[in-house]
Protein backbone atom coordinates (compact mmCIF):
# COMPACT_ATOMS: atom_id res chain seq x y z
CA UNK A 1 0.00 0.00 0.00
CA UNK A 2 1.52 3.47 -0.98
CA UNK A 3 1.85 6.28 1.50
CA UNK A 4 0.65 9.97 0.85
CA UNK A 5 4.18 10.88 0.66
CA UNK A 6 5.59 8.02 -1.72
CA UNK A 7 6.38 9.81 -5.10
CA UNK A 8 3.56 9.39 -7.80
CA UNK A 9 3.61 8.65 -11.31
CA UNK A 10 0.79 8.47 -13.79
CA UNK A 11 0.26 5.65 -15.24
CA UNK A 12 -0.43 5.15 -19.28
CA UNK A 13 -0.27 2.07 -20.43
CA UNK A 14 -2.71 0.50 -23.04
CA UNK A 15 -2.83 -2.57 -21.01
CA UNK A 16 -5.23 -0.62 -18.14
CA UNK A 17 -7.65 0.20 -20.86
CA UNK A 18 -10.64 -2.06 -19.80
CA UNK A 19 -10.24 -1.53 -16.15
CA UNK A 20 -12.50 0.48 -14.83
CA UNK A 21 -13.56 2.15 -11.46
CA UNK A 22 -16.40 -0.02 -10.31
CA UNK A 23 -16.68 1.29 -6.87
CA UNK A 24 -15.25 3.22 -3.96
CA UNK A 25 -15.22 3.06 -0.39
CA UNK A 26 -14.08 5.49 2.25
CA UNK A 27 -13.45 4.51 5.92
CA UNK A 28 -12.97 7.27 8.82
CA UNK A 29 -11.59 5.41 11.78
CA UNK A 30 -11.45 7.36 15.48
CA UNK A 31 -8.11 8.48 15.54
CA UNK A 32 -7.41 8.39 19.05
CA UNK A 33 -7.62 4.72 19.25
CA UNK A 34 -5.48 4.10 16.41
CA UNK A 35 -2.93 6.59 17.67
CA UNK A 36 -1.79 3.76 19.36
CA UNK A 37 -1.00 1.53 16.55
CA UNK A 38 0.25 4.15 14.15
CA UNK A 39 2.40 7.29 15.58
CA UNK A 40 1.99 9.56 12.80
CA UNK A 41 -1.64 10.08 13.65
CA UNK A 42 -2.67 13.23 15.48
CA UNK A 43 -5.92 12.06 18.00
CA UNK A 44 -7.37 15.79 17.02
CA UNK A 45 -7.80 14.88 12.93
CA UNK A 46 -9.23 12.66 10.83
CA UNK A 47 -7.95 9.31 9.12
CA UNK A 48 -9.03 6.29 7.60
CA UNK A 49 -8.50 4.66 4.15
CA UNK A 50 -10.03 4.60 0.66
CA UNK A 51 -10.81 1.69 -1.38
CA UNK A 52 -11.13 2.15 -5.44
CA UNK A 53 -11.94 -1.46 -6.96
CA UNK A 54 -12.09 -2.57 -10.68
CA UNK A 55 -12.84 -5.72 -11.80
CA UNK A 56 -12.16 -7.82 -8.67
CA UNK A 57 -8.64 -5.84 -7.96
CA UNK A 58 -8.29 -3.18 -5.19
CA UNK A 59 -6.34 -0.36 -4.32
CA UNK A 60 -5.82 1.43 -0.80
CA UNK A 61 -4.82 4.85 0.50
CA UNK A 62 -4.64 5.75 3.83
CA UNK A 63 -5.65 9.18 4.81
CA UNK A 64 -4.69 11.44 8.02
CA UNK A 65 -6.17 15.33 7.93
CA UNK A 66 -4.58 16.69 10.88
CA UNK A 67 -7.17 19.89 10.80
CA UNK A 68 -10.85 18.63 11.01
CA UNK A 69 -11.27 16.64 14.13
CA UNK A 70 -14.77 15.64 15.51
CA UNK A 71 -16.38 18.54 12.94
CA UNK A 72 -14.98 16.44 10.00
CA UNK A 73 -18.34 15.31 7.02
CA UNK A 74 -16.96 12.52 5.07
CA UNK A 75 -20.08 11.92 3.07
CA UNK A 76 -19.27 15.98 1.87
CA UNK A 77 -15.67 15.83 1.29
CA UNK A 78 -15.59 12.28 0.04
CA UNK A 79 -18.83 13.03 -2.57
CA UNK A 80 -16.66 15.06 -5.35
CA UNK A 81 -15.11 11.35 -6.08
CA UNK A 82 -18.46 9.71 -7.44
CA UNK A 83 -17.49 11.37 -10.22
CA UNK A 84 -14.55 9.27 -10.81
CA UNK A 85 -17.15 6.22 -11.37
CA UNK A 86 -16.74 4.30 -14.34
CA UNK A 87 -13.58 5.66 -15.79
CA UNK A 88 -10.29 3.65 -16.88
CA UNK A 89 -7.66 3.84 -14.29
CA UNK A 90 -6.07 6.47 -16.77
CA UNK A 91 -8.71 8.76 -17.16
CA UNK A 92 -9.18 8.94 -13.86
CA UNK A 93 -5.63 9.89 -13.17
CA UNK A 94 -5.92 12.25 -15.96
CA UNK A 95 -9.53 13.54 -14.31
CA UNK A 96 -8.00 13.81 -10.77
CA UNK A 97 -4.86 15.62 -12.32
CA UNK A 98 -7.32 18.55 -13.16
CA UNK A 99 -8.94 18.93 -9.77
CA UNK A 100 -6.30 19.97 -7.98
CA UNK A 101 -6.96 23.18 -7.27
CA UNK A 102 -10.69 22.38 -6.71
CA UNK A 103 -10.08 19.40 -4.30
CA UNK A 104 -7.29 20.06 -2.83
CA UNK A 105 -3.61 18.64 -2.68
CA UNK A 106 -4.63 15.83 0.05
CA UNK A 107 -7.85 14.30 -1.70
CA UNK A 108 -6.08 14.67 -4.93
CA UNK A 109 -2.94 12.42 -3.40
CA UNK A 110 -5.22 10.18 -1.34
CA UNK A 111 -7.07 9.21 -4.78
CA UNK A 112 -3.93 8.96 -6.58
CA UNK A 113 -2.27 6.71 -3.95
CA UNK A 114 -4.89 4.51 -3.72
CA UNK A 115 -5.27 4.27 -8.02
CA UNK A 116 -1.70 3.63 -7.95
CA UNK A 117 -2.02 0.61 -5.60
CA UNK A 118 -4.88 -0.18 -7.78
CA UNK A 119 -2.61 -0.19 -10.68
CA UNK A 120 0.12 -2.40 -8.34
CA UNK A 121 -2.42 -5.41 -7.60
CA UNK A 122 -3.35 -5.52 -11.27
CA UNK A 123 0.25 -5.87 -12.57
CA UNK A 124 0.58 -8.15 -9.58
CA UNK A 125 -2.27 -10.17 -10.15
CA UNK A 126 -0.62 -13.80 -9.11
CA UNK A 127 0.49 -12.34 -6.05
CA UNK A 128 -2.18 -12.26 -2.96
CA UNK A 129 -4.01 -8.76 -2.31
CA UNK A 130 -2.85 -7.52 1.05
CA UNK A 131 -5.17 -8.29 3.93
CA UNK A 132 -3.53 -5.58 6.27
CA UNK A 133 -2.64 -2.02 6.63
CA UNK A 134 -0.83 -0.66 9.28
CA UNK A 135 -2.47 -3.39 11.74
CA UNK A 136 -6.16 -2.83 10.24
CA UNK A 137 -7.51 -5.98 8.96
CA UNK A 138 -9.19 -5.00 4.98
CA UNK A 139 -12.17 -6.91 5.59
CA UNK A 140 -14.65 -4.86 5.16
CA UNK A 141 -17.62 -6.37 8.12
CA UNK A 142 -14.29 -5.59 10.14
CA UNK A 143 -13.49 -1.75 8.38
CA UNK A 144 -17.12 -0.80 8.99
CA UNK A 145 -16.79 -2.06 12.52
CA UNK A 146 -13.84 -0.12 13.60
CA UNK A 147 -15.25 2.87 11.60
CA UNK A 148 -16.97 6.13 13.12
CA UNK A 149 -18.19 6.61 9.18
CA UNK A 150 -18.72 5.05 6.42
CA UNK A 151 -19.36 5.75 2.55
CA UNK A 152 -19.44 3.39 -0.40
CA UNK A 153 -20.20 4.52 -4.29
Amino acid sequence: MLKLADPLTVPTEFSLVPYKIGSMEIYQFDCFLLKNRIPQITSDGSCGLLKISSRGWNGWAEWNLPCCGNKFDLIQWASVLIKLKGLSITDAFAFVNTKQQAWGTERCELVKAALHDLVTQIHNQNTKQPSDANGIILERSRLIEQSRSYFSF
